[in-house]
């Protein structure tokens, strides 16, 4: 019932505060109504919210009105009304409940909220009304907006601001600001603003709250982008109302009956909107619905299943369900109810139900349900926690896996219900929260309703990893974006590689979340456990476009990382073209810049062919002569690694080809150390000088044979023939060292073509696997294991053997001497040694390696045997020289 206004003084239930009852005076809000403080009541210990008006003196007029207004709110007492507590008499005020998350209309513009919690606040707004036009005669709101709509703690609604119009102007058609009409014009129905001394009804409140819900679901102010009135009215009118475009697309499935049920509140004709009971039981109905998986619907689809709730095709085709929201259908509950609380006497409210045959028996627990009377009009028990625990003696684990079975399955609806606040910072298996597991499984829903209930976003795991770093990582930018609205999110936070969001957003790539990390404030020269900076990680990564973002903002580009590489030394190293040219314009950039062992970002390139990044490097203004550690230039580098390409491109742009490095060694002959046939002829065209020796007195032929690089050896031979005769500072020619690895296709290239053939036959060296054998040309009998080898008769000449590095000089004898330790006598000839009883078969067979052949002919054998005796004659006693090359081979 509505409680006619009573004279000066008769406050009811209501009582007066005087100013010293309160302390801790905080001004949390104001505007056109007044100012809002929040106090502490000195006696309660408890906080409380005094509004008062913009006037701060007022006479007996205001005060009775301001009495007037309170009065209406202490009688409609319901958990989804705001509480007053009386009036507070200097200054002047309304002393409420304080309710922690403020108003609905700055939580929609701070806080993205999830699906399940937009659909409670319209189903817990619908069920205040429901009760406010239930009452006897029922009390219309006239100022339904979500700036009169608060929320507690756990946000749930209480709405407040009865009768507030003439405070802050935005009921009343002849006292409208500007400001008004941009807050509650747009709340206002078209039948309102044609007719100004219209006497409101409850379609008033009706098509307010369908504004009230597009603002929910798109979390945007109606008409954001009209500042004119007149235009904003002459829209209302025509019957043009807030854009369904912005409701976002990728929606859960009970979002379209959202909006059917918002498009019938809205309508033009007040007798096509639905009453506040059939709109509580269609929007109980859509929450109590299963979870189910957002999608994105078809406009045609969306426009079809919107048109059907349309009031001409509804009115016959779809009946009211007649399930009551929260109270009973009969006349005199109410005005029962309202004088038993008057009197002071609660009531069972399970008994009311049983009374009006109303409500279904689960409505207790139903996201709005009200169990009593108690909970239901207590303004104590209207902020008292409904967390649905099935077992007090639940363990933790247990409720643990409840609540990430919850996030898995998407179920947001029984996360709200089971999530208490000591949960949200639980530590999983791990490591890891609530948080990281709903950023894990990309679940938007539940990291919004964790965040709301204050989830620690600075939580780590045991990688040390936030959940920003786990969001940047898997390019879940809406997921980034609603951990960086908390402004406790520490941006820079390092997991245990000193990694920050910032690194891990360079490593990927991911242009989008590198601008939004620093739009928040992230570091851009933080450095890693490696001394790595953003800019450093994205160019080794080769992310130009990440790369360009940084620069943009100032990275700086000189930071040295371990062994003092800079960003251009990894983006030279990595051929990454695009992001060497952006290093290198930059001012101040160092294009000669050395590493710990002086190498400069051309060395790099030279040394992995960046042949692109090379030239660009060379026509920026690097220096081609830099040596790095070892005396090394990049073209000693780059004919080092065989890179031709690079090669003449540095000796074109001026390299020094006798430029030598530590060792003395030139291009050409690191060239042919390593048998790089195509960049030795490069060389040598370009004049490269195949004579030239390095400390050791050894040319590019010695270094070739030595290697056993055939081709190049020919190359050199063919440019140079006297390089197979000249003597290093040990005396060694090329065929000592082409001999001493076994190379015999080099050996055959060294040995002059004339003198091989000259030579008279004579005893053959054969290398085997294990000792080089003695043969003479001729048949040789192979017998069984044991048996005699009966070979020809020749004149004794010195031979060389290879058998454990012992050199044996043998002569003719009658004994063959055999590891088994069998004495076979023989006719006068050549001592043949083998290391088994197996037999040598007269063609030598292969071996295994191809620089190492048994297939050569036995006349090169001993032209190679004579060959070396003769040089060695000339310098050493004959014993010292062969027990020197015996040892050495």
């Amino acid at each position: 019932m509505d409680l006619p206004d009573a004279p000066h003084g008769n406050m009811g239930l209501l009582r007066n505060f005087d100013s010293p009852e309160f302390g801790s005076w905080e001004k949390i809000g104001s505007g056109g109504f007044g100012q809002v403080y929040k106090v502490r009541h000195v006696q309660w210990k408890t906080w409380l919210a005094i509004k008062c008006p913009p006037c701060l003196h007022m006479d007996d007029k205001e005060r009775a009105e301001l009495l007037a207004e309170a009065r209406k709110m202490e009688a409609a007492k319901f958990r989804y009304i705001l509480p007053v507590y009386g009036i507070c008499e200097d200054p002047q005020g309304l002393v409420m409940e304080y309710m922690e998350t403020g108003s609905l209309e700055t939580l929609l513009a701070d806080e993205p909220l999830p699906w399940e919690l937009r659909f409670r606040i319209i189903h817990e707004t619908a069920v205040g009304m429901n009760f406010l036009h239930c009452m006897s005669p029922p009390l219309l709101h006239l100022d339904l907006k979500p700036a009169n709509i608060l929320l507690d703690a756990h946000y749930h609604v209480k709405i407040s601001d009865f009768g507030l119009a003439r405070w802050n102007g935005l009921s009343r058609a002849d006292d409208i600001s500007r400001d008004g009409f941009c807050g509650t014009i747009a709340y206002l129905p078209p039948e309102r603003i044609i007719e100004k001394d219209r006497v409101s009804d409850t379609k008033h409140d009706v098509y307010s709250f369908s504004i009230v819900i597009w603002g929910v679901l798109t979390q945007k102010k109606p008409y954001q982008g009209e500042n004119n009135i007149l235009q904003i009215m002459v829209k209302v009118v025509k019957g043009v109302r807030p854009d369904l475009g912005c409701v976002p697309r990728s929606r859960p499935q009970a979002c379209t009956g959202f909006l059917g049920l918002m498009q019938r509140c809205w309508a033009t004709s007040p007798g096509a909107r639905p009453t506040f009971q059939e709109i509580t039981s269609e929007a109980e109905d859509l929450c109590s619905k299963p979870q189910e998986e957002p999608k994105i619907p078809n406009p045609e689809s969306e426009l079809a299943s919107c048109n059907k709730f349309l009031p001409d095709k509804v009115k016959d085709n779809r009946p009211v369900r007649p399930k009551s929201a929260m109270l009973p259908e009969k006349d005199c509950s109410l005005s029962e109810l309202l004088s038993q609380v008057d009197s002071g006497i609660s009531r069972s409210f399970d008994r009311v139900k049983e009374e009006g045959g109303h409500c279904k028996e689960d409505t207790c627990k139903r996201l709005s349900g009200i169990s009593s009377v108690d909970s239901a009009f207590s303004s104590q028990d209207s902020i008292s926690l409904s967390f649905e625990r099935e077992s007090t003696c639940e363990s933790t684990e247990t409720h643990k896996r409840k609540l990430c079975d919850a996030i898995r399955t998407n179920d947001t609806a029984r996360l709200m219900k089971i999530l208490q606040p000591q949960d949200v910072d639980l530590q999983l298996e791990g490591g890891g929260g609530l948080l990281h597991h709903a950023v894990a499984l990309a679940n938007e829903e539940a990291l919004k309703f964790l965040l709301l209930n204050n989830a620690d976003p600075n939580l780590a795991d045991g990688r040390g990893s936030t959940p920003l770093h786990l969001a940047t990582e898997k390019h879940l930018k809406p997921l980034a974006e609603l951990l960086l609205n908390r402004r406790c999110t520490n941006v820079n936070a390092k997991d245990e590689d000193q990694h920050t969001a910032l690194h891990c957003a360079a490593q990927n790539g991911d242009e989008a979340v590198a601008r939004l990390l620093l739009e928040r404030g992230a570091a851009l020269n933080e450095t890693d456990g490696q001394g790595r900076t953003p800019t450093y990680v994205a160019c080794q990564h080769g992310q130009e476009n990440v790369v360009r973002v940084l620069l943009s903002r100032g990275a700086d580009v000189h930071v040295r990382g371990r062994e003092h590489w800079t960003a251009l030394h990894l983006a030279a190293w990595q051929g990454h073209l695009g992001i060497s040219k952006l290093l290198v314009k930059q001012a101040g950039a160092d294009v000669d810049g050395q590493t710990a062992d002086g190498r400069t970002p051309l060395h790099l390139a030279s040394q992995r062919g960046q042949y692109r990044v090379a030239r660009i490097l060379i026509e920026l203004g690097a220096d081609i002569h830099v040596a790095a550690d070892g005396g090394n230039a990049p073209l000693h580098v780059a004919a080092l690694t065989g890179h031709t390409s690079t090669s003449r491109l540095l000796v074109k742009h001026g390299a020094d080809l006798r430029g030598r490095n530590a060792q003395g060694r030139t291009a050409l002959h690191l060239a042919a150390q390593r048998g790089h046939l195509a960049t030795v002829k490069m060389l040598m065209e370009e004049g490269a000088d195949p004579r030239g020796e390095d400390k050791a007195l050894r040319t590019p032929c010695h270094l070739a044979s030595e290697g056993g690089h055939g081709e190049v050896v020919k190359e050199l031979l063919s440019v140079c023939p006297d390089g197979a005769g000249l003597s290093d500072h040990q005396g060694l020619t090329p065929l000592h060292l082409a001999l001493q690895g076994g190379y015999t296709d080099v050996i055959t290239l060294l040995l002059p073509e004339g003198e091989a053939l000259a030579l008279a036959p004579g005893p053959v060296v054969r290398q085997d696997s294990v000792e080089l054998v003695e043969e003479t040309p001729g048949p040789a009998v192979r017998r069984d294991p044991g048996a005699e080898v009966e070979e020809r008769p020749v004149a004794p000449v010195p031979v060389v053997r290879r058998d454990s590095g012992e050199v044996v000089e043998e002569r003719p004898g009658p004994v063959v001497r055999r590891e088994s330790g069998e004495v076979v006598e023989e006719r006068p000839g050549p001592v043949v040694r083998r290391d088994s009883v197996e037999e040598m078969p007269a063609t030598p067979p292969p071996t295994e390696s191809p620089r190492k052949t048994q297939a050569a002919k036995p006349l090169l054998r001993k032209v190679v045997i004579l060959k070396l005796t003769e040089h060695d004659r000339k310098e050493t006693s004959p014993d010292t020289t062969v027990h020197r090359w015996s040892t050495e081979l």
